[in-house]
């Protein structure tokens, strides 16, 4: 069936994209088969990414990159919403037979890093023009990128290409899952192809345990599912399944982060700790198996899409990749509630009000800490004004800021470095419990509202300079300035012997001459010391920040 499934897969691109994609580098072609090829090829990209995204094939034929000088990359595409960038290499085998080489693998990844350090002078004019859209990710310190190889053979990558590949992808993720790697063959883009992409609705079959169900006034049912049962569900969907949704999958986010490390080491608890799913479906039918037990149920679900709990789904999808055992181990609440009478205006009510519910945040707890109010209180007579907690005034410019600002300021003034890489990296932890260190080393008894504003002012004048020294570097250079900025304001304020209590006044004359001082020494270190690694997870790692602040002269 290899030809066949290929036939059908060139008959879905064909119909779709034959004139939406460019091919005018082919236009003096004297080999027609090989410009059918190159269609064919870019046309796959788009399919894939379709595929991951849920984005329309004719929106992504734009996005194709594919011709000479293209580094390996045959389309590149940022998901706004999502924040992710997609980096495609495509094959396409005609007999359906083969892979790809490591040799065009090694291309892609030189070409990617060529993209990662916004060095793409050198390429070709498709993506010359994407230089907005992978600047908008390179600068967003939680954007993730998204590796795609897609080709139409039936072989899985061979050991060489994919230990190439996980070698590059783990390179980068030694903070976060800041990249990841999809591959999709013959057999997953046949799938894709038949499901009509964004066509035809998601059908299901969730098998349920402790289950129940409300027949009115509007039928639904609820039980526990199979942690693997829901990685299954993205794995064979992708962001298809949220098509319903207010938002897809988020990536890397602080919260997708403790979902993913809660699954991988403590998955008999994921029940009682997460809010589980809710999904909506045109039709919900329990199969026969199992009778009227409520122990286990078997039921399929036509038109379903996820409403709430994307992150779940996606996190536990994540985790499935890495540690699928432990995943195996957890279960999820779900329910899932029937439209088949009801229609898209109780799907939409559904859909808005499970998703609009107030959150609690890490931060939020700080409101508990009296030494919060106290501090507001020292600032308030001083004519300052201090929000730390969410929902109340704030800002970051003139006599005025609020917790983020400040939880920023004390961490760069500490001496040890490992608060501030903590602020890039997930501000949430110096959060975590208002009892202890990392908080108390922060915000105690010893630190006064005064003391506090001093030091925000100091921050903001390094942020000033720090801002302008940036336009003067271009490429990795500019990134480095950008995502080691909490790095670099720590070392400034090391070096000007800025500490809590110090007055602004005192230091501020010395704040330009220390960021110049600084930058330069942390462009070049970085230069030497990690030149391969990507900015914005070099400066999320504490071991290499740590590396980094040993060799500096600046800091004191």
């Amino acid at each position: 069936m290899s030809k066949l499934h290929v036939k059908q897969i060139e008959g879905y691109i064909s119909r779709n994209l034959s004139q939406l994609i460019n091919m005018s580098d082919y236009d003096n072609h004297k080999d027609p088969a090989q410009a059918q090829k190159a269609f064919l090829s870019r046309g796959l990209a788009a399919l894939a990414v379709s595929h991951l995204s849920g984005k329309s094939l004719s929106e992504l034929a734009h996005f194709v990159t594919d011709g000479q000088d293209d580094g390996g990359i045959d389309l590149i595409f940022f998901d706004v919403n999502e924040r992710s960038l997609y980096l495609v290499q495509s094959k396409w085998h005609e007999d359906g037979h083969g892979s790809i080489v490591l040799g065009d693998v090694l291309k892609f990844i030189a070409g990617v890093r060529k993209v990662l350090d916004n060095d793409i002078d050198s390429m070709n004019d498709c993506i010359k023009g994407r230089k907005t859209d992978i600047e908008s990710a390179l600068y967003d310190a939680n954007a993730r990128f998204v590796l795609v190889l897609a080709h139409t053979g039936q072989e899985s990558l061979s050991t060489d290409v994919s230990s190439a590949v996980n070698s590059y992808v783990d390179s980068q993720n030694d903070t976060s899952e800041l990249m990841s790697v999809n591959v999709l063959t013959q057999a997953e883009l046949h799938r894709v192809v038949a499901a009509g992409v964004a066509g035809s609705p998601i059908a299901v079959e969730v098998q349920m345990s402790a289950w129940g169900q409300l027949r009115a006034p509007h039928f639904a049912i609820y039980g526990q599912v199979c942690a693997t049962d829901v990685a299954a569900w993205m794995k064979a969907h992708g962001a298809r399944l949220f098509d319903s949704n207010l938002r897809h999958f988020l990536g890397t986010s602080i919260v997708n982060q403790d979902i993913v490390a809660t699954l991988m080491e403590r998955p008999e608890d994921f029940w009682y700790f997460n809010n589980g799913i809710t999904a909506i479906a045109t039709e919900v039918a329990k199969k026969p198996l199992g009778g009227n037990s409520t122990e286990t149920g078997i039921f399929e679900c036509a038109g379903f899409s996820v409403v709430n709990g994307a992150q779940t789904v996606g996190s536990i999808h994540a985790a499935d990749a890495q540690k699928p055992e432990a995943v195996a181990k957890a279960m999820v609440p779900v329910r899932i509630i029937s439209n088949e009478q009801n229609g898209d205006t109780f799907s939409s009510d559904v859909t808005r009000f499970t998703n609009t519910q107030n959150a609690i945040e890490k931060r939020d707890f700080v409101a508990l800490d009296p030494e919060q109010e106290r501090i507001r209180l020292e600032l308030h007579i001083e004519s300052v004004e201090y929000a730390y907690k969410a929902g109340s005034g704030s800002g970051s410019s003139g006599a005025r800021f609020d917790l983020t600002e400040a939880t920023i300021a004390m961490a760069c003034v500490n001496p040890d470095v490992s608060l501030a890489v903590q602020a890039k990296r997930e501000i949430g932890k110096l959060w975590e419990d208002i009892g202890k260190a990392p908080y108390r080393q922060l915000f105690n008894s010893g630190l006064s509202g005064p003391a506090l504003w001093e030091t925000v002012q100091a921050l903001r004048e390094i942020e000033t300079h720090l801002s302008t020294k940036a336009k003067g570097y271009s490429g990795r250079d500019n990134l480095i300035c950008v995502h080691g900025n909490r790095f670099i304001q720590w070392a400034v304020l090391q070096s000007v012997q800025m500490k809590s209590g110090t007055a602004y006044s005192s230091v501020a004359a010395k704040i330009p001459a220390a960021v110049t001082d600084a930058v330069s020494q942390i462009i070049a270190l970085v230069r030497s010391t990690y030149p391969d690694a990507y900015p914005a997870s070099l400066f999320k790692n504490l071991a290499k920040c740590r590396m980094l602040a040993s060799k500096l002269t600046v800091a004191l």
